[in-house]
């Protein structure tokens, strides 16, 4: 098999060495600060502001300075002093700097001696609440400008008068007034103030400050996806949110995992959650570069998403990319990445030796006497421990070395552990390891940043490979962003924004499990080529083959190519009064080639040899339009009213061509052209939406908040008369920390604040043809025709979900420990179902407004500043989320008089879809049924392993067993044998023959797949340059249904690999195994030995940074940031699952529909490993 690369250990002790390196790192000068500044046609003012931008607190009277008077300024990298100066030249002031701190006092004039006031020097500490000295805190005298800053051990001196009264101020703390008096000196410390009340969040059509915010809605800052150790945005926000559950599908690179808030809101219809990129509707997040965020917002409850209406039943994940700054001046940042990935976890398969060893005396008594299968037949024969692969082209590689001859080259040999005069001979291959390899894995990213007074813009270009760990997974993707706003007349603004992706990727055929599923189970002594160099065949199934033969005979590639322009328009018409317009341009292109080659070499393909080549084409192209005016005004400094007003325009196209040819004669032309059985067909499809939209909120004193949302949505996709869905929604909130009251306990409690909301949000997601019905080509007394192919149903309507929200914010100790509490309970109505018509015509089923559900739980965020010294910080942040819902009602048609389990009927009304009804009893359990929760598993429990020949006879018969026996090597249909599993049976289930009898009637509720709480831990650490982060996440409560349990544990040895851990199976010489005889007479069913706890925490990402001390750099006029860091992903995970992941995503896979419900998660069905990755990063800031 062709391999790109392989990342030898002494790559991964360079990147162990990278990081010692780090760590041995230290500063070489004197820290000096410099800054880059590009001012043009400005103003003192505009300089204040770019500085304060920086992250400079400046305290300047502005009766001292003239703050209209023009400035130019042009500073790469210069040093602050200089380039403060140059601002305020002319204006007869000082500027006093101390780290970040900037002071400006005007130049006293010289007094009279007569007039000279007493004055007296007053010295004094500041501290902060840890008792550690603040440098730079500013210490004016109040109402002057006269003043100084705290040197580096906190001190100050100062020259006031008895009446003066010092005003103590620094960023992050609460301002401090102290009247001198007769006093000398005055020591003081500093409170710290709230800082997170006030950050601003992204909201719908708008933004907000956290302290006034009354709905339920999590922010993720871009510090988050900076250096992120992860392919995907979905793999970066893993645990990071809570009620925002992250599933992997599986771990191909590329593949976007599946996001989930608060449990979603739907049974049948999709519950992915609506993403907003830059005020842009997406699919997905994929192709959206992690280095270009700048923010994410996840809102929660009905009232912060109903905004968004018809689509925002399950949640709204809003994106704001990284945008230009007037205070950063042109910037630009260079980031690359360079790591590997491999397995993080592998099964414990047998090797070859262990394999023969173990299996040749098993088959010897287990078949001993054996009629269809005989051992003497099985271990003479060509099979994959058997010594009867002789045949030059023998798929397999076990057989007796002639007297004589030597071992040949690539094999090993044993003695034959049932006669040990005689040598066995194998090859020992590690198939795991040929589907899953080390790979390598890099990024490339380019950002500027900059602006003027009048222009800002940010631009990036980013490059990511990767090899791919599993084979033929390789992934590329290529983005380009840009943002610009410019004023174009003092009230007018426009903006840009363009986003562009280019994916590539080379997958595996569409039948996962056959390829890789069989590929990695084949037996150790399987061999790839045979003596004459041609491709064996890895088992008795045709599918099964190795990673090289699939990749020599398969040739697939898809791209997908996104690209999305935005235009906005930002008009302030007045003081206070906004208006906005935007348009939005989104094209989502994609491309599928397939062809499997009819020979290699000589070799056929034995899958199949048709020669099948498949091209496909799709594309959507969708126009937003939006248009909206907001008010925003305060009066009398305490009365806030902010009302915004607008409409929306969506307009979506999609259009589909594949087109398949076979039978070509040859594989020299692999085209369309070549075949001759040539089909196709093509799709042409368009839907619209028009919405209106409002919101009103009024903030009293920034104590009492009530606000209400509104939404229209009118949808093509209903027929006339329901095409409108209207959602109301509304929220208050408390803030009872700024009442009068709460003055004495703000010192401990800075923040107390209640929210509650409630509203509703609606559900689109039907097909274009549901309710208007549809057509089908067909043929008709051999004519061809229209045929009808979907009923129609003109009441059909919105799916509306109705969400209550109840929380809580709370701060302490100046926020450096934040709590945020959430309970939602969520009830969706008018549920989309397909329900089954009369036989009568050409229709089955038809689409209907039917049923309800509950999904319901709460929310914990905790965020802890534990330690904040001067050198040293150690927070934590802290996620937990508790889901769990209810099937409330169904269709009528779904009724039944509900029967216990002891067959006593109950009086009530039971409504269930699918599942299972026991014939004697009456009883009914399983499918989709009211009262019960979604993702139940059900299946056979255990009840004993069979001990002895007669306790098989006295079993119960078994309409799944094979009914092999040992004693006399018969099968006989429903009957047991010693070592096989005895079922429990259900009361009440069906009879034959007036007996008990074991059929899917006797299935037990075994699992759940949900996992009910969800969360993750993250912890940082600062010291000096250096910053450590820590990220665990998981997951507890769900349950896996483990296909891999019933494949290489208890199915035909001969031609699969076993566990190592099957060793201790039940045999007559190991009556108390854990496990079943090897090839036992019902392995298939799913059943209470396949349920395994999915609760997980996963070591996620550990990462090092050290920050070089670039502005301490006395030559260094360039360098604004220079960073490396070190990481690795997926470390280690603490589970008692022995499957490849317990973060599985599978679903009915292979055909096992063991599920209440159409939940595809929680079964692995031999699911790929995810990837750990080692990184090493470079980045700079010029």
């Amino acid at each position: 098999m062709k391999k790109t690369f392989t990342f030898h250990t002494r790559s991964r002790l360079w990147i162990l060495c990278a990081a010692v390196c780090m760590v041995w790192a230290v500063p070489l000068h004197a820290q000096t600060r410099r800054i880059s500044l590009n001012l043009k046609n400005a103003t003192i003012q505009q300089a204040v502001i770019a500085l304060q931008q920086q992250g400079y607190s400046l305290s300047v009277k502005a009766d001292d300075v003239d703050m209209k008077a023009p400035v130019d300024i042009h500073a790469r990298n210069e040093e602050l002093q200089a380039v403060v100066d140059r601002i305020f030249a002319g204006q007869d002031v000082n500027c006093i700097i101390n780290d970040k701190s900037i002071l400006i006092t005007k130049v006293p004039s010289q007094p009279s001696s007569e007039d000279s006031p007493q004055e007296s020097s007053v010295t004094g500490q500041v501290k902060g609440p840890n008792g550690l000295p603040l440098v730079g805190v500013t210490v004016l005298i109040d109402g002057t400008m006269v003043g100084t800053t705290t040197d580096a051990s906190g001190n100050f001196r100062i020259r006031a008068k008895s009446g003066d009264t010092l005003v103590f101020s620094y960023i992050g703390y609460d301002e401090r007034r102290e009247k001198v008096g007769v006093r000398t000196e005055i020591d003081v410390t500093l409170a710290e103030s709230s800082t997170l009340v006030n950050e601003v969040v992204v909201i719908g059509y708008g933004t907000q400050s956290r302290r006034t915010l009354s709905t339920a809605i999590s922010k993720v800052s871009g510090e988050v996806f900076d250096n992120a150790p992860a392919a995907t945005v979905g793999d970066a926000l893993k645990g990071r949110v809570a009620g925002l559950h992250v599933q992997t599908s599986n771990a191909i690179a590329g593949e976007s995992p599946r996001m989930m808030i608060r449990g979603g809101s739907s049974i049948t219809m999709g519950n992915d959650p609506i993403y907003i990129v830059d005020g842009a509707l997406r699919e997905d997040l994929t192709g959206i570069n992690t280095n270009d965020i700048e923010s994410m917002e996840v809102l929660k409850d009905a009232a912060s998403a109903s905004i968004y209406g018809a689509r925002a039943s399950n949640g709204v994940i809003l994106v704001t990319t990284k945008k230009g700054s007037l205070a950063k001046g042109p910037q630009i940042v260079f980031d690359l990445q360079l790591g590997c990935s491999s397995p993080s976890r592998k099964w414990d398969f047998m090797n070859a030796r262990e394999y023969i060893s173990f299996l040749r005396p098993v088959i010897s008594k287990a078949y001993a006497n054996g009629i269809e299968h005989n051992a003497k037949t099985m271990l003479s024969g060509p099979n994959a421990y058997g010594t009867g692969n002789t045949a030059p082209n023998a798929n397999y590689s076990t057989r007796y070395l002639d007297y004589g001859q030597p071992v040949p080259a690539g094999y090993q040999w044993m003695y034959d552990p049932l006669d040990a005069n005689k040598v066995i001979i194998f090859t020992d291959t590690d198939w795991q390891s040929q589907w899953f390899t080390d790979a390598f894995w890099h990024k490339e990213y380019i950002g500027v940043n900059g602006g003027t007074d009048k222009l800002k813009y940010a631009a990036s270009v980013s490059y990511h490979g990767d090899d791919g760990m599993v084979a033929m997974s390789s992934y590329k993707v290529f983005t380009l962003h840009g943002s610009t706003s410019f004023k174009i007349t003092k009230n007018l603004e426009a903006s840009t924004t363009f986003d562009l992706s280019r994916q590539k990727k080379h997958p595996l055929i569409d039948n996962y499990y056959q390829a890789i599923g069989r590929g990695i189970i084949a037996a150790p002594t399987a061999r790839e080529f045979d003596d004459n160099g041609d491709w064996c065949q890895l088992s008795s199934n045709g599918n099964a083959h190795s990673a090289g033969w699939y990749e020599s005979f398969y040739d697939r590639e898809q791209a997908i190519n996104r690209a999305s322009g935005t235009f906005g328009l930002k008009w302030n018409i007045t003081d206070g009064l906004t208006a906005f317009a935007q348009y939005n341009y989104f094209d989502n292109s994609y491309r599928g080639s397939y062809y499997a080659y009819g020979e290699r070499n000589g070799t056929p393909n034995n899958v199949s040899l048709e020669r099948n080549t498949t091209e496909t084409r799709e594309q959507t192209i969708r126009d937003i339009f939006t248009a909206h005016l907001n008010y925003n005004k305060t009066f009398r400094d305490v009365h806030t009213l902010n009302v915004t007003g607008g409409y929306e325009y969506m307009s979506q196209n999609y259009w589909k061509v594949k087109a398949n040819a076979k039978g070509a004669s040859s594989d020299d032309v692999p085209v369309l052209g070549s075949g001759s059985i040539f089909t196709a067909s093509n799709q042409d499809e368009k839907q619209a939406m028009i919405s209106y939209f409002a919101r009103a909120s009024y903030n009293y004193d920034d104590r009492y908040i009530v606000s209400g949302t509104f939404r229209a949505d009118g949808s093509s996709k209903f027929a006339v008369g329901n095409q409108w869905g209207y959602f109301p929604a509304g929220s208050v909130a408390w803030v009872i920390s700024e009442e009068p009251f709460w003055r004495n306990a703000k010192k401990t409690a800075n923040t107390f604040k209640l929210r509650a909301s409630y509203g509703q949000t609606g559900n689109n997601g039907i097909g274009l043809y549901d309710a208007y019905g549809a057509f089908a080509t067909g043929t008709y007394h051999g004519h061809t025709t229209l045929l009808p192919s979907a009923m129609a149903n003109s009441a059909l309507k919105w799916e509306t979900t109705t969400q209550l929200d109840l929380g809580m914010d709370l701060g302490f100790f100046g926020d450096r420990l934040r709590f945020v509490f959430d309970y939602y309970n969520k009830h969706t109505d008018n549920m989309l179902f397909s329900i089954s018509v009369p036989d009568t015509g050409p229709y089955s089923s038809v689409k209907a407004n039917v049923g309800s559900a509950r999904f319901y739980g709460v929310e914990v965020e905790l965020s802890s500043v534990n330690i904040r010294r001067e050198h040293f910080s150690w927070t934590t942040d802290i996620t937990y989320s508790f889901t769990r819902n209810k099937v409330l009602s169904l269709p009528g048609e779904y009724a039944y008089d509900e029967i216990d389990a002891d067959g006593r009927a109950t009086g009530r009304r039971a409504y269930r879809i699918g599942g299972y009804k026991a014939s004697e009893s009456g009883y009914r359990f399983g499918g989709t049924a009211v009262g019960e929760p979604l993702g139940r598993i059900y299946g056979y429990k255990i009840d004993h392993i069979i001990q002895t020949e007669a306790e098989a006879d006295a079993a119960l018969y078994d309409e799944q067993s094979n009914g092999y026996r040992v004693g006399d090597g018969r099968m006989v249909k429903g009957r047991k044998d010693a070592g096989d599993y005895e079922w429990r049976n259900r009361k009440g289930s069906a009879r034959r023959d007036g007996e008990e009898i074991i059929n899917d009637e006797d299935q037990f509720y075994l699992g759940n797949v949900m996992p009910h709480s969800t969360g993750g831990i993250n912890n940082t650490f600062t010291y000096k340059n250096f910053t450590l982060s820590v990220f665990l996440q998981g997951t507890y409560g769900n349950d896996i249904l483990a296909g891999g349990d019933f494949l290489y544990a208890t199915v035909d040895p001969r031609f699969v690999n076993q566990y190592k851990r099957v060793k201790n199976f039940w045999s007559l010489d190991n009556p108390n195994g854990n496990y079943p005889k090897l090839y036992s007479n019902d392995e298939y069913q799913p059943s209470t030995y396949m349920i395994h706890d999915g609760s997980h925490l996963k070591i996620k990402s550990i990462s090092l940074y050290y920050n070089f001390p670039v502005k301490s750099w006395k030559k260094n006029k360039t360098i604004q940031e220079l960073q490396c860091y070190v990481t690795g992903t997926n470390l280690f995970t603490f589970t008692s699952y022995k499957g490849y992941d317990p973060e599985v995503n599978t679903g009915k896979e292979g055909g096992y529909k063991v599920y209440s419900a159409n939940v595809l998660r929680g079964m692995d069905f031999t699911a790929y490993p995810s990837a750990r990755t080692y990184t090493f990063g470079f980045k700079i800031t010029l």
